[in-house]
């Protein structure tokens, strides 16, 4: 019974920390911790569309390569919603295209809870086998978030650039 209760006690001090960052406290976490990207991303998306006055005109900024400003801007805004709220916000962002409901992480997740496949393992080197991918998967995402908290600071300062705000 007290396992239950440690378990329940770390998910509502997690689900604290996520409502931190989406209410903006100041939180602190290490600067190694995904929770730190996290929240650098929100922040800056938040920043972003509280500079973006008038989506608009990110039509009017120079295009680099494939990605028109607009495009990330609704892009990023999506994401960071579905980063902190969950459910298909892609679904109803790209309506043209449907979006598979299970990606890479997921199929890669399903395997590693489920059975191995290979006779004689037992829980424990499948669970280890299933930590290490998690690992890799939060390396991965930090790398993303990382590289997306940097594009919506990009983004932000262009517009400004664009409608002679101070950057």
């Amino acid at each position: 019974m007290a396992t239950n209760t440690d378990i329940s006690s770390k998910l509502e001090n997690s689900r604290n920390s996520l409502r931190k960052i989406a209410r903006h406290d100041n939180t602190e976490f290490s600067t190694q911790s995904i929770l730190n990207d996290m929240e650098k991303f929100v922040k800056m998306v938040n920043a972003m569309d509280e500079t973006v006055l008038v989506p608009s005109r990110l039509m009017n900024l120079p295009q680099e390569g494939d990605d028109d400003p607009f495009s990330l801007f609704s892009m990023l805004n999506a994401l960071k919603t579905e980063l902190l709220w969950a459910g298909d916000v892609e679904e109803h962002v790209d309506r043209g295209r449907r979006v598979s409901d299970m990606s890479d992480t997921d199929s890669d997740a399903s395997s590693a809870a489920g059975d191995s496949g290979i006779d004689g393992e037992d829980d424990i080197e499948s669970a280890a086998r299933a930590a290490a991918s998690c690992r890799n998967h939060l390396r991965g995402l930090r790398r993303c978030l990382r590289h997306l908290t940097a594009t919506a600071a990009h983004l932000t300062r262009s517009y400004q650039e664009e409608v002679g705000a101070p950057v």
